[in-house]
């Protein structure tokens, strides 16, 4: 079954070239609200163990677990269990807010709720979909 996730943020990756005799520099630019598809599909190299891995179910391509693991660590990349917590969080903290009176603080953690909502959003409508 594959894993899937949606880009918080922008990052660049690099394709890792498998070709014998020369290297390809393959970059590919993931943009906040990309959905990455880690599919059971796995491969194993001199480098290590890759994931087929499907960006926006169009672009196809091996990533490293690892470069995966580091991704999702680092935050650039969160599963729709991560994305219901730091919800859940987020509106604690607005009530911490309204309570204290800290406007600042509070327009900050609603713009976040907001943009999170919304990267729910768009995972939630890919997987309908993909059903």
């Amino acid at each position: 079954m594959s894993e899937l996730y949606i880009a918080i943020d922008h990052f660049d990756h690099q394709i890792d070239c498998f070709c014998p005799d020369a290297d390809h520099v393959n970059i590919i630019n993931i943009q906040k609200g990309d959905l990455i598809e880690v599919t059971p599909e796995r491969k194993y190299t001199m480098l290590g163990w890759y994931a087929l891995v499907v960006v926006n179910g169009q672009r196809a391509f091996y990533m490293a677990i690892e470069d995966i693991e580091r991704y999702f660590i680092n935050e650039c990349i969160s599963s729709q269990l991560d994305i219901d917590l730091k919800i859940n969080y987020l509106q604690y903290k607005i009530d911490q807010d309204l309570e204290a009176g800290d406007r600042d603080s509070f327009a900050d953690n609603s713009r976040k709720l907001s943009e999170t909502c919304r990267l729910k959003e768009e995972l939630e409508y890919y997987m309908a979909k993909a059903i």
